[in-house]
């Protein structure tokens, strides 16, 4: 437990640096339409989302730690009510203020906290799939320290609480693969449903859970009722979850298609060459570990040994099913990390009890310094990649230094066009509009309508211009752009461009 509760601190402390980073504004585009439909809940008790992109247990779980924040804020005289708990300003995407930066910093935590708990969960896998506590803490602590699962922990979005139900669910099927017990199937079943329940997804959690079954009992799998009350409880946890499933088919039905659609069709800046995206992804946020995790996988389909094939049945199928889809993305991946994380380990440790059990010391001692180096290799690398993100997350990027300086220069009232990922620029000084793309207007449209101030972002022409082949057009109209308008200020900060602009008369 001392081991566990170190690995726990780590993943804590990596967590916890730059839970903040960006407050009291909100650069991620996310979080503040998902604080609203929230707070729409908290504060209406109407537990309709109205939104059915995502499933809505991640809404309801957010929804219902408000209740001690509100109850401790009323008794310290701070809220007088519900609605004294505001929502984000926002102004476009990815452009938005926090009222209350605390709200903020509560949705954060909770996800905080669900990441935390996949660390132990995890853990608890490798420990009863294999019977060793070293194969369960050192896939912890590739958990605790690995990118995806440290960056995505800082934000208000669902996919660290899917991956928490989803090897939850793994860790009812190896019980289930062990002892063929009522109550696994129940842990099993629910928590797969709970996680198709905070996103879509999650519902492939549930194969784990029907091999694990007919491994333990064979040739009479289908005649033991047991499986059917795991795959029953596991749709009802999801209508628990999401209950206007059924309520609001109609509704529910579009948003879903909507998901699919949207993932099969194209994200700008997170599209095309899935595969070599996934790929080069695996290698630069973690080297070492997923090589590993190969060749666990490879040694234990060659040797037939149930355990790493019921661990690999999830990653195969759901990396299968990630790669059908053009649009590709961290938060996407990050569902493969722990079963990743457990094949690597057990791989490791195989070659810990292969070397263990030489004949000669000299080749013992000679190798077992070689599997030291590989262990510094295989977690360093991750490490690296987690801290250099979490710098850059930190740094005073120009999304900062823009907004003081249009503060501190440009005329109060001026009429400012802002397009997604751009500073956050005060409503109440500045007359100011937000905009999607600035390029979805000619430039005749923003004069005509007495814009004075165009202001640009690499976060949304940078996509364009990082793939001009697949997007020639954007490219050309924003060249166009740069081209004829007078660049007012140029800012770079944090390697984050923001381009300030006038009309030539102006």
């Amino acid at each position: 437990m001392v081991f566990l509760a170190i690995v726990l601190l780590i993943a804590f402390s990596l967590r916890t640096w730059g839970i903040n980073y960006d407050l009291p504004y909100l650069f991620h585009p996310d979080e503040p339409f998902s604080m609203g439909i929230i707070l729409n809940i908290f504060k209406s008790g109407n537990l309709n989302p109205h939104f059915y992109d995502y499933p809505s247990l991640f809404f309801y779980i957010n929804a219902f730690v408000y209740i001690p924040y509100y109850l401790v804020g009323k008794v310290l005289g701070i809220f007088a009510s519900r609605n004294d708990i505001l929502t984000p300003i926002s102004i476009i995407m990815g452009v938005s203020k926090a009222q209350l930066p605390s709200t903020v910093l509560l949705g954060r935590i909770t996800t905080m906290t669900f990441g935390l708990a996949t660390v132990i969960v995890t853990y608890l896998c490798g420990k009863h799939l294999t019977g060793k506590k070293r194969v369960g803490l050192l896939a912890a602590l590739m958990t605790a320290v690995t990118l995806p699962n440290v960056n995505l922990s800082r934000f208000i979005t669902p996919d660290i609480m899917t991956g928490f139900f989803v090897i939850t669910s793994f860790l009812g099927s190896v019980l289930v693969y062990q002892h063929g017990k009522t109550r696994y199937y129940l842990i099993a079943g629910i928590s797969a449903g709970l996680a198709a329940s905070t996103k879509y997804n999650g519902f492939l959690a549930l194969f784990p859970l029907i091999l694990a079954h007919t491994f333990y009992y064979g040739k009479s799998a289908l005649r033991n009722k047991n499986i059917y009350i795991g795959l029953v409880v596991g749709g009802l946890a999801f209508l628990a979850g999401t209950p206007f499933a059924a309520i609001d088919f109609p509704d529910f039905l579009t948003g879903l298609r909507y998901d699919n659609l949207h993932y099969a069709t194209g994200h700008a800046g997170m599209e095309g060459d899935t595969l070599k995206y996934y790929l080069n992804y695996m290698w630069t946020s973690g080297g070492m570990i997923y090589i590993l995790s190969i060749f666990g996988m490879i040694k234990g389909f060659f040797s037939r040994t149930k355990e790493v094939v019921l661990l690999s049945i999830y990653p195969i199928l759901y990396f299968i099913f990630i790669n059908r889809y053009i649009v590709r993305n961290d938060r996407t991946f990050l569902l493969l990390t722990p079963f990743l994380f457990l094949l690597a380990s057990i791989f490791f440790d195989d070659l810990f009890s292969y070397i263990s059990r030489l004949s000669s010391k000299t080749w013992r001692r000679a190798t077992g310094f070689g599997l030291a180096g590989l262990l510094m290799l295989t977690i360093g690398w991750p490490v690296s990649a987690t801290v250099s993100d979490t710098l850059k997350l930190t740094s005073v990027d120009s999304r900062t230094t823009a907004r003081t300086w249009i503060e501190n220069n440009l005329p109060t009232g001026s009429k400012i066009a802002l397009e997604s990922y751009s500073p956050f620029i005060d409503p109440t000084r500045f007359s100011v509009q937000g905009f999607v793309r600035i390029i979805d207007h000619d430039p005749e449209w923003y004069l005509e309508n007495g814009f004075e101030y165009l202001v640009f972002s690499q976060g949304m022409y940078g996509r364009y211009y990082n793939q001009p082949e697949s997007y020639p057009l954007e490219v050309e109209l924003y060249n166009n752009y740069f081209t004829n308008l007078s660049l007012v200020k140029l800012f770079h900060d944090g390697n984050y461009e923001i381009r300030i602009y006038k009309f030539p008369d102006n």
